[in-house]
């Protein structure tokens, strides 16, 4: 079973100005982007008269995932930051 806890997908920005830069994305925003593209895209199969099966336990993976850094890049004294949590 998925936990329905809050999950957030974040990029920090740290550099040479002094407030870093915090952006926060709700996953469930992209989990719902995901699903669309994809009702889209199986639609458009459909209607070509071809059969699509469609990945939906892939859209929830990051859900399942423990709070980590999955990119973390600094260049230049600007460091930046993705992450679910």
């Amino acid at each position: 079973m998925i936990p329905l806890h809050p999950r957030f997908l974040y990029l920090r920005v740290r550099g040479p100005f002094p407030i870093p830069l915090f952006l926060a994305l709700p996953l469930l925003a992209l989990e719902w982007g995901l699903l669309l593209v994809l009702f889209l895209h199986k639609t458009r199969a459909l209607l070509r008269g071809k059969a699509l099966r469609t990945p939906l336990g892939a859209v929830f993976a990051l859900r399942r995932l423990p709070p980590l850094v999955l990119l973390e890049l600094e260049v230049e004294r600007i460091g930046v930051k993705v992450g679910v949590w």
